[in-house]
């Protein structure tokens, strides 16, 4: 498929694609014993006990009630959802990608617009998918194994009773609460080796190679191939602090490496419950923050559950707060907001107006609930 190029894109050299077994990184020699990345084992351990703490997604959701933002409202003028399938790519060949971009009504397609990137975006065009995916041969069906059925081709009309976030979108465009604004959601690709976490999805979903390795690969398909495909003939905005990636879970990690190798493309993430544990190597994001240098233009609004996974690949909660801390350290700004869910989509639903609110007005993310840890001063001297 003929490459086609935005302005606003500052398009790189594709170079070979890097070898999936391993990551290179460089680190203080002192950092060598403590690492341990092995990216490719082969994963037999996946327990019982597993699968029960991936099962308390939804613990204590009563705590936090879907904001009346995502109700949708009659009288607000509704954006346009139009489904998309890229057959191939040349990051990953073989692999067809699904995508919806939503257009909001105000957009007369000369004003520039800011971008949200949802990764995972089968996730959040959620009547497609109908219920939770049922069990098969014993494991759990999950979402990205269902990308086959998906539909993604032509308009997409959503029920009015989803409390969908594309009329979450409608509703913060016409109160003025975000600038105009394109979102595109994209799904992870298929076919591929399948998850390492479940053990399904064999053949099937090429979701965890792109989503949780790491590397700059699949920002690079983003920022590369895919964008310039998908919002060719869009005016976007080139301030990449109008520009938001968001994630849950694996996509959650990739939402964030998308945004700090292509920091020219986005410079807000919004997180659930990212993947930085070690399923292909993600325990190396502390390190990596710590020991760069160069200061990205990022803003991390992230969030993990008190009863998230604590599974063979290690503990969210423990993962995530090493994150922050790190980011802590290099002077970033962030939230890392601590709920009493488990691994959980309705509460990175719920956070997301929040996310924006603090992006574009400076208001702080709500404590009902929750211990949020932000900013804080490193301890410097003894007192």
């Amino acid at each position: 498929m003929e490459k086609k190029k935005v302005d606003w894109l500052k398009l790189k050299k594709l170079e070979q694609k890097p070898e999936e077994k391993y990551v290179t990184v460089t680190m203080p020699e002192s950092s060598y014993r403590a690492f341990n990345c092995m990216i490719d084992y082969p994963i037999t351990g996946w327990h019982e006990r597993d699968e029960t703490a991936m099962g308390r997604a939804e613990w204590n959701k009563e705590l936090y009630p879907l904001p009346e933002a995502y109700r949708r409202r009659e009288g607000t003028p509704r954006g346009k959802i139009m489904g998309y399938t890229l057959e191939d790519c040349a990051f990953y060949p073989g692999v067809k990608h699904k995508y919806w971009i939503y257009t909001p009504a105000q957009y007369d397609g000369k004003t520039p617009a800011d971008l949200i990137l949802f990764l995972d975006g089968q996730m959040h065009i959620a009547p497609v998918l109908g219920k939770q995916p049922p069990m098969k041969d014993g494991r759990r069906r999950i979402m990205s194994d269902l990308l086959e059925e998906v539909p993604a081709d032509g308009e997409v009309v959503l029920p009015a009773d989803t409390n969908n976030v594309t009329d979450l979108l409608d509703n913060l465009i016409a109160d003025g609460k975000i600038p105009l604004t394109i979102a595109v959601f994209l799904t992870p690709g298929y076919p591929g080796p399948g998850e390492p976490v479940y053990g399904t999805g064999k053949g099937v979903t090429n979701r965890s190679v792109e989503y949780d390795t790491v590397s700059d690969w699949f920002a690079r398909f983003v920022a590369e191939e895919f964008l310039p495909l998908a919002l060719e003939g869009y005016a976007i905005t080139a301030n990449p602090m109008g520009h938001s990636v968001v994630g849950l879970s694996s996509s959650g990690i990739a939402g964030f490496a998308t945004a700090w190798y292509d920091n020219h493309l986005f410079g807000n993430v919004i997180l659930g419950s990212p993947s930085f544990g070690n399923i292909r190597g993600g325990n190396i994001w502390p390190s990596v923050i710590r020991t760069t240098d160069e200061k990205k233009n990022l803003r991390t609004c992230m969030c993990v559950g008190k009863y998230d996974a604590d599974i063979i690949f290690g503990d969210w909660i423990l993962a995530d707060r090493d994150v922050a801390s790190a980011l802590n350290y290099r002077d970033y700004d962030f939230r890392l907001i601590i709920n009493e869910m488990g691994h959980s989509l309705t509460f990175l639903k719920y956070m997301i107006p929040q996310a924006l609110a603090w992006f574009y007005h400076g208001e702080d993310v709500c404590e009902e609930h929750c211990t949020v840890i932000r900013p804080y001063p490193l301890v410097t001297e003894l007192k």
